[in-house]
């Protein structure tokens, strides 16, 4: 804040310069939570929030810009610049039906003007990629800054997948199941949006 203070009110003439003499103490917080690496960039992303008060930018001030939304720095338990940079890696390893398969289901996701729910089912043998293909997806949703919480049906499934949890505990599925049982989750709720 008093970096964004500085920018707004001081008479700082090389503000890249003061920026790099002070860069390791205003990105300390956002290291220890991110990485050394990232940590400067969410430390940017948050100041150029900040500068926005007073009808500046990074960029009209010389700074490095950061694209990163808003709200990651408020709700994202992952490192949004770390995914960003494995999405580029993973999509580079894509076969053509792979990239095929993950911009249909981004553009499920992202370009759904019905906001219609929709269910896509994935198949193929063993060692055709459909967990890679899965990570290139959770990569992709959390580049963006997005949450998303990957569901399989068995508990060795799940694990394959970060932060992969089973259906039966996300969608309250018991156990013991009979002709009468329903899940016990309500649709629309904020937790769960499927496509």
């Amino acid at each position: 804040m008093l970096f964004a203070m500085i920018c707004g009110f001081g008479e700082v003439e090389d503000l890249p310069d003061l920026w790099m003499q002070h860069q390791v103490s205003l990105c300390e917080d956002f290291v220890q939570r991110y990485s050394e690496q990232t940590g400067p960039h969410y430390a940017l992303a948050d100041i150029g929030e900040l500068l926005t008060s007073y009808n500046l930018s990074l960029q009209k001030l010389h700074l490095a810009t950061v694209d990163l939304p808003a709200s990651v720095l408020e709700r994202a338990n992952f490192d949004v610049v770390e995914e960003q940079a494995k999405v580029n890696g993973y999509t580079m390893q894509l076969n053509s039906e792979q990239r095929n398969v993950v911009e249909i289901l981004l553009n499920a996701v992202y370009n759904n003007a019905a906001d219609t729910p929709k269910c896509y089912f994935l198949d193929g043998p063993a060692g055709a990629g459909k967990t890679f293909v899965y990570s290139t997806l959770l990569h992709t949703i959390h580049g963006r800054g997005d949450d998303v919480i990957p569901v399989r049906s068995t508990g060795i499934a799940a694990t394959l997948l970060i932060g992969g949890r089973t259906a039966h505990s996300v969608f309250k599925i018991p156990i013991d199941l009979n002709a009468t049982y329903t899940c016990n989750f309500k649709p629309n709720t904020q937790k769960l949006t499927c496509y």
